[in-house]
This record gives structure tokens, C-alpha cells and sequence, in this order.
């Protein structure tokens, strides 16, 4: 395709109408924003008007499904996260389908077997980790492109930030899902991390702060990681584990489980502190002495923080933009 000409085809990303923050949504926006920028006709397709995201800020197109307007043709593409698939093959829309997979663990959740996406009429898949494209291939029938994720830019800390002191600061990630599903970690992070942090007016000295990543915008977000100290993640069936590498962009040092893509980019102790899943108790151990010898582990740190930062990295927009523009150039030439 060259490079004044725009295809004819219309993309469609079919994204769940789910309100809290959530990366994997955000993630769906992101890629409609870069396919317009690469001169692709794309938007957000939701369920019901009016519904759209609010705590992120992207502006792009978005199409309801009930809208009375709607009408794909049939040269058209709808992309459709793994969670969607078994919905999005049950409409009668005339659209190709292509499966954009974030997280292998909840391929199946929609279904009552094994399925093979082909089966289901998708004739391509995406994946954002190496760990996710493998498990396409050789169990749902499809070998996906690899479109990898990034860090959003307002993450990454400047040399001062990642260099300088940082705040005496612990920062939790909630999510509800793990807690719907009876999974006990954060509660038990939460009461013991609460139980250690001290006044800061203690006459033991400087305490340190509890702060839960919750109710804040994404911005707000990276506000709070590029000042803290440490990050805890007890996410365990996560594909990238996004406040992660976010954190790691941020120079907060992550605490946090393999969870089930950190194969493909966490390195204990290299660039972050990484623990068999549920394995919640030593992750608390470590927690504890790097808050009681901050000092004492200082080189340790700094060290930390420099890989993480590297490996955050890996994960910019640009790299992002080149494989998801490439990809939908081969589908609709």
C-alpha cells in the first residue's frame, strides 16, 4: 500500500463495555489511534450507546453495535479480544474476524470445549507475547502476528526521577476479578503491609505510606510510580502484568509473581523482585527488609531500577505502531 493511499476496508475493534480502568481496553483504543495515524479507517466498536471509555485519555472513533447506523460491509475487519470470541462468532455481521488474544488464560472461558478459532471463522489472530503466540498456535489453530504492547510514554521517569531519592512509599494493585474469585493474596498484602507502615511523625523515624492504585486515572497513576519506592503485583494469571512494566518505566522497583507471561521479559532480582505464584508470604519477607534496610540495599536498587527501566524500554509505541500497521497492510493489500 502506498503511501497516500488509504484502504478501503473499514477495522472495527469490538471492546467489552467495561468501565473501570483496565490496560487490555485501553489497549484496544490505542492500536484504532495508531491504525488512523498509519491512514488505516478504524474505530471502536462497543455494545450499547453510548457507551465509552473515561479514564483514558484517547480520542478516537467509536460505533455501537445497536446503533441503528451500523452497518459493516462485508470487506470489513472486526478485531476481537479473546474474551469476545465466542459472542463475536455468533453474530451474523459480514465482517472478516481476526482474534486479538492478551491473555491465553481466558481463551476457553466462553466455551464448553476446545474450540479452533479458524472453526469459529477467524482467519487471523494477534498476540502481544511470544508465550501467547506459541500457545495459539499449537492449541486454537492459528500462528498470530506478534503485536507487542507498550508502556504508555507518560510512564517513563526522567534521569533525575530514576536516579533520585525515592519516596517512602508502597503502591498496591487491586483488582476485582482476583477478589470475585475468592484468590486471598491481596487481601493478605493489603492488612500486612497496612500493619507495617508507621506515622511518619513515629519517633522511630520517617514511616512509610500505603497507597492503592485504585479510583485513579492512568495518568494519576504514573504520577504516583515515578515517586515510590516499590510496587507490589500479586496478579497471577496475568499475560503482561501491565502495572509491571509500568512500574519498571517508572524507576518503582515491582514486587510481583511470574503470574503467566512474565516468562517472556521478568528476570528475578535482574529487573524486579519475582515470586512462584500465591507464593505470598516470602514476597512479604522481601517486601518487609527492603523497607527496614532501604540504606543497606541502595546499590541493589539502583541497579534494579536501571534493568527495569531498560526492559520498559522494549515496550514503546513505536515498535507497537510498526507491527500492528505492517500486519493490517498484508491482510487488506
Amino acid at each position: 500500500m502506498s503511501g497516500d493511499r488509504r484502504p478501503s476496508a473499514a477495522v472495527y475493534y469490538l471492546a467489552p463495555d467495561h468501565p473501570a480502568p483496565s490496560w487490555g481496553v485501553g489497549l484496544l483504543y490505542h492500536h484504532v489511534r495508531l491504525l488512523r495515524q498509519g491512514g488505516f479507517d478504524a474505530a471502536i466498536l462497543h455494545h450499547r450507546f453510548p457507551f465509552r471509555i473515561g479514564w483514558l485519555d484517547v480520542e478516537v472513533p467509536v460505533r455501537h453495535l445497536d446503533a441503528p447506523g451500523f452497518a459493516p460491509r462485508q470487506g470489513d475487519v472486526l478485531v476481537v479480544p479473546e474474551v469476545l470470541a465466542r459472542e463475536a462468532a455468533e453474530r451474523p455481521l459480514p465482517c472478516r474476524r481476526i482474534v486479538f488474544v492478551q491473555g491465553v488464560f481466558l481463551i476457553l472461558g466462553p466455551f464448553a470445549e476446545a474450540v479452533d478459532y479458524p472453526a469459529l471463522g477467524y482467519e487471523g489472530a494477534i498476540a502481544i507475547l511470544p508465550h501467547g503466540q506459541a500457545v495459539v498456535e499449537r492449541h486454537f489453530g492459528l500462528r498470530p502476528a506478534l503485536v507487542p504492547p507498550f508502556v504508555a510514554p507518560y510512564f517513563f521517569a526522567r534521569p533525575e526521577e530514576l536516579d533520585g531519592e525515592r519516596r517512602r512509599r508502597v503502591l498496591l494493585v487491586p483488582k476485582a476479578g482476583y477478589r470475585a474469585a475468592g484468590l486471598p493474596d491481596y487481601d493478605i498484602v493489603r492488612k500486612l503491609v497496612a500493619r507495617k507502615c508507621r506515622p511518619a511523625a513515629a519517633p522511630e523515624g520517617p514511616g512509610w505510606e500505603l497507597l492503592e492504585l485504585e479510583g485513579l486515572g492512568h495518568r494519576d497513576v504514573a504520577s504516583a510510580m515515578r515517586s515510590a519506592a516499590f510496587l507490589v503485583n500479586v496478579h497471577s494469571h496475568e499475560g503482561f502484568n501491565t502495572t509491571v512494566p509500568e512500574a519498571m518505566a517508572s524507576g518503582c522497583v515491582a514486587l510481583c509473581y511470574e503470574a503467566v507471561g512474565g516468562r517472556d521479559f521478568l528476570v528475578d532480582r535482574g529487573n524486579a523482585f519475582v515470586f512462584p505464584n500465591h507464593d505470598v508470604y516470602p514476597l512479604l519477607d522481601t517486601l518487609f527488609d527492603l523497607m527496614d534496610r532501604p540504606d543497606a540495599r541502595r546499590g541493589e536498587l539502583a541497579r534494579i531500577r536501571s534493568q527495569a527501566f531498560a526492559t520498559a524500554g522494549r515496550f514503546r509505541e513505536e515498535a507497537t505502531a510498526a507491527a500492528l500497521t505492517g500486519f493490517f497492510r498484508a491482510l487488506l493489500e
